[in-house]
């Protein structure tokens, strides 16, 4: 930042007193907020494709195991 937007800055903070250095404070949270929200939406995101893998990939384990025990199945009867 230039020095001359830090004296704009310190002269809308002198005009507004206390309640313009709240709002800039409100200001700052919420953007660092929005950034969070942004990581932990693109985070949940993310796990829900692993977690949808990783079913995927159990039921298909699930099936060659009843597949096999099936075939073990047939082999003792016969």
């Amino acid at each position: 930042m230039n020095p001359s937007g830090l004296a704009t800055f310190a002269e809308i903070l002198q005009a507004t007193g206390p309640y313009g250095l709240v709002a800039v404070l409100g200001w700052a949270f919420w953007r660092i907020n929005e950034k969070k929200d942004r990581e932990l939406k693109a985070l949940h995101e993310k796990i829900v494709q692993l977690a949808e893998a990783q079913t995927a990939a159990i039921v298909k384990v699930e099936a060659a195991l009843v597949a096999l025990r099936d075939a073990i199945e047939d082999m003792h009867e016969r």
